[in-house]
């Protein structure tokens, strides 16, 4: 059952027990009323020859005994049956009831009256012989009572139920249809394996303004995840096409007996033994993506960069003799972070450098503190990336189409995994940190992080 419909019957059942206490009211209010006439009836027929006399002195014009039976029918029923009226109202003159003969000992009952019109509370008490004297009072003001009780209460539901369709139009205008469009859009989705779906969000100071708003993010965000994942995917076998390919070459090559001579065969184990390294290293790179999802796995502990960074420039100096690296820091540069990742995710930015601007063109490595964060930077004064390029070099396997980007040019650039700079963004993303490039074409690249940093021990 859906939520409208569950809203509609909860409405209608609702009403429905208005209407029944409503119409309980009603009637418990109409017999209490009966139960007063009845209760003056009883009190008139206490004696019934005195209030005969009663009666006949009223008739007379004795004021007193008008006044005791003001509202009173008093009449006697002879032993033929016949009815004798002997006093009747003044403001009901044709007050006269209806018998239908069994009246007598049955207590208090309702009757029409001669020329209808009203209804008349009797009741028939015996008298000396065959005689009976029967009191009457009008129903007229108790019928009144109930109809005008009657009137308000359903006036009252008609309210209420108003009200509930308001309120139920409301809710279902601002609740239950923009989660039935959700319901369908989220079906769509399904249906169609992802596709990119929005709703209209509606008021977002609802509940169903702020789902709908969290729905289109969560699509946007999924489908931004699968278009990742199928590019991520296409990269992927790309990069490990071409090592697949050389294996295989390789394998028939020597199945074939092309490889005749023990040095061809060195050779063609020698390569193999390369591409088997490079698909092994595409591998672990990401299965490091994979382990850096988040910063559960990190051993955060206050670091030092400034002799990471010396570190880093004596070994650069030692493999690049003719390059010139020089390293620029402030007194205290210490961060937040584990030591081994932060160390591999600088160890990426200087093999990028390196990889990507000309033999003896010079490296600055620079840590500096900046208010809450301690920033690195790797500059080189290479090739530098086109402007529209920069937003997306940190992207796993990307390749810049003009050939200046990350991967074009440089030396072992076709050796490289494509992942070296999504590896720094997820380890700088895992630390809670920033990171990112700027560039000029034709005078080099600056790649910097940041991470929190923390009072230098003594």
């Amino acid at each position: 059952m859906t939520l409208r419909r569950r809203l509609v019957v909860a409405v209608a059942g609702l009403l429905a027990v208005m209407a029944v206490v409503f119409v309980g009211v009603a009637l418990t209010q109409r017999a209490f009323l009966i139960a007063q006439l009845d209760e003056r009836l009883g009190s008139f027929t206490a004696d019934g020859r005195a209030l005969v006399a009663v009666a006949n002195r009223a008739e007379a014009g004795n004021g007193a005994a008008a006044d005791l039976l003001t509202d009173v029918y008093v009449g006697v029923q002879l032993a033929n049956g016949r009815l004798v009226t002997v006093l009747v109202p003044d403001a009901r003159p044709g007050l006269m009831p209806v018998l239908l003969g069994n009246e007598r000992g049955a207590g208090p009952v309702t009757r029409a009256v001669a020329g209808g019109g009203e209804r008349i509370r009797l009741v028939e008490a015996p008298l000396n012989g065959q005689r009976a004297v029967v009191v009457g009072l009008s129903m007229a003001d108790v019928e009144a009572a109930s109809v005008r009780l009657m009137l308000s209460l359903g006036l009252a539901w008609l309210v209420v139920a108003a009200i509930a369709a308001l309120v139920g139009y409301w809710v279902s205008r601002y609740g239950l249809r923009p989660i039935a469009h959700l319901t369908a859009a989220a079906e769509h989705v399904t249906a169609s394996g992802g596709a990119l779906v929005q709703v209209d969000p509606g008021d977002p100071r609802t509940e169903a303004g702020r789902l709908g708003s969290a729905f289109n993010a969560m699509v946007y965000t999924t489908a931004a995840g699968q278009e990742q994942l199928r590019r991520f995917v296409a990269d992927a076998s790309h990069e490990l096409r071409t090592p697949l390919t050389t294996l295989r070459g390789y394998s028939s090559l020597y199945a074939q007996g092309g490889l005749a001579t023990e040095e061809q065969v060195a050779d063609a184990m020698s390569r193999i033994n390369a591409e088997a390294s490079r698909m092994g290293r595409i591998v672990d790179d990401l299965l490091d993506l994979t382990t850096l999802g988040d910063g559960s796995a990190l051993d955060l502990r206050p670091l030092d960069l400034g002799p990471v960074l010396e570190d880093l420039a004596a070994d650069l100096r030692i493999r690049e003799p003719r390059r010139e690296v020089s390293v620029r820091r402030d007194p205290a540069v210490v961060a937040q972070a584990d030591a081994d990742r932060v160390r591999q995710a600088l160890t990426a930015l200087v093999a990028n450098a390196v990889k990507y601007s000309a033999d003896g063109t010079p490296i600055v490595l620079a840590a500096e503190r900046r208010g809450s964060f301690v920033r690195v930077e790797v500059v080189d004064r290479g090739r530098g990336i086109p402007a529209a390029e920069l937003p997306r070099v940190f992207e796993r396997f990307y390749r810049a189409q003009d050939g200046t980007g990350p991967t074009a040019g440089g030396r072992g650039a076709a050796r490289g995994s494509g992942l070296g700079l999504a590896i720094v963004a997820a380890i700088i993303s895992a630390h809670g940190g920033r990171y990112g490039v700027t560039s000029t074409p034709g005078d080099g690249s600056t790649f910097w992080i940041e991470l929190a940093g923390v009072p230098a021990r003594a």
